[in-house]
């Protein structure tokens, strides 16, 4: 049993954890001596390569990727397109249950336009929607 256990874990494609149980169980049948077991979790150990050991993992993490990048894209667009501030004021943003950048009179960018917050308290709406024109209205910078 020693043999094809050695030739199993020299010709690699094998799961690390499925290799371990069963020497272990062959050990405990006392197919392997304590010598053999501690060889061949040694090899077994050194031998195993991350693709093969997690396959599922792997691909996983490729379609986590795509979504993040494909919701990164999503984002940019959701603020008129870059995300970043005009005319010097900050580009508005979800508010994180936590911070009070939107007072009375803050003024933000969102989807190409300036936005001056009317309410009277942390604005948490998104300016332009339906239904928050009594919160947020348009501003118009005077020169």
């Amino acid at each position: 049993m020693y043999e094809i256990l050695k030739s199993v874990i020299s010709a690699g494609g094998y799961k690390l954890a499925d290799i371990q149980h069963k020497v272990k169980k062959l050990y405990i049948l006392g197919d392997l001596t304590e010598e053999q077991m501690d060889e061949l979790l040694a090899m077994a150990s050194d031998g195993i390569s991350a693709d093969a050991e997690r396959p599922e993992t792997l691909a996983l993490i490729h379609t986590l990727a795509e979504k993040v990048e494909a919701l990164e894209v999503r984002m940019a667009a959701y603020d008129g397109g870059n995300g970043e501030e005009q005319g010097g004021y900050p580009a508005w943003k979800p508010w994180d249950g936590i911070s009070k950048d939107y007072q009375k009179g803050a003024i933000v960018s969102h989807n190409g336009e300036l936005w001056r917050s009317d309410y009277a308290g942390q604005n948490v709406w998104e300016p332009g929607t339906p239904g928050t024109e009594a919160l947020w209205v348009k501003y118009i910078e005077e020169e």
